[in-house]
């Protein structure tokens, strides 16, 4: 080993200090956990949903959001939304029950087979206030290749189902009986090249949330 790459490891020997036993870690680990409110940032004052949309407003272009009063209007609204849009009234439906149930024919909505490149909408089963991330989780009734294949992702969440923290959305799922569990914030983003961000390269370039308040 040369004396420069010597220097470094002793450096980073002495920043890192000595090897603490793994119960005193896992200890200090709970400590932090106990006590949420010294690791994670205070969010301002007003309701989860409100803080929610102007958590949306931040993320990069292509995220945008819109309130529902309820289900049977989500038909509806989803028709208007890809009219406003320019875009072709038909998509990928998540087939869970929530989504299944509700008129999109009616709305003139057709509902596609395949999603790549077009549009999808699924079922966020929760969704974190401080970086308007949603959660969804693979299973029976969600293909997880639908919250990446879309070119437009569109996803509903009930308003009641808005947590404040990421730390309270995983606290909801047993992780060991998920297969795996999706964190989507924003459209798909990227600086990789040239420092320059691009949208839509590695997943949707648009993200459309609908808050169902009911």
């Amino acid at each position: 080993m040369s004396d420069a790459r010597e220097r470094i490891f002793a450096a980073i020997r002495h920043a890192i200090g000595p090897a603490r036993a793994q119960d005193r870690i896992r200890a200090d680990a709970d400590a932090l956990l106990l006590e949420p409110e010294r690791v994670r940032p205070r969010l301002p004052d007003g309701d989860l949903t409100t803080l929610f949309e102007a958590a949306v407003t931040r993320l990069p272009p292509g995220a945008s959001s819109e309130r529902v009063a309820n289900w049977a209007a989500l038909p509806a609204t989803v028709a208007a939304h890809l009219a406003r849009r320019g875009r072709e009234p038909a998509l990928k439906l998540q087939p869970t029950p929530a989504l299944l149930a509700l008129p999109f024919a009616k709305a003139g909505v057709a509902l596609r087979e395949e999603v790549d490149d077009r549009i999808a909408l699924s079922l966020a089963e929760c969704a974190v206030a401080e970086t308007a991330s949603l959660l969804i989780r693979s299973g029976p009734d969600m293909a997880i290749l639908d919250a990446f294949l879309p070119l437009h992702h569109l996803v509903a969440v009930r308003t009641a189902d808005i947590v404040p923290h990421l730390e309270e959305a995983v606290a909801r799922f047993d992780l060991a009986r998920s297969r795996n569990l999706v964190v989507v914030t924003g459209p798909s983003g990227t600086t990789d090249i040239e420092g320059s961000l691009v949208i839509g390269v590695h997943g949707p370039a648009t993200l459309h949330i609908f808050l169902i308040e009911d």
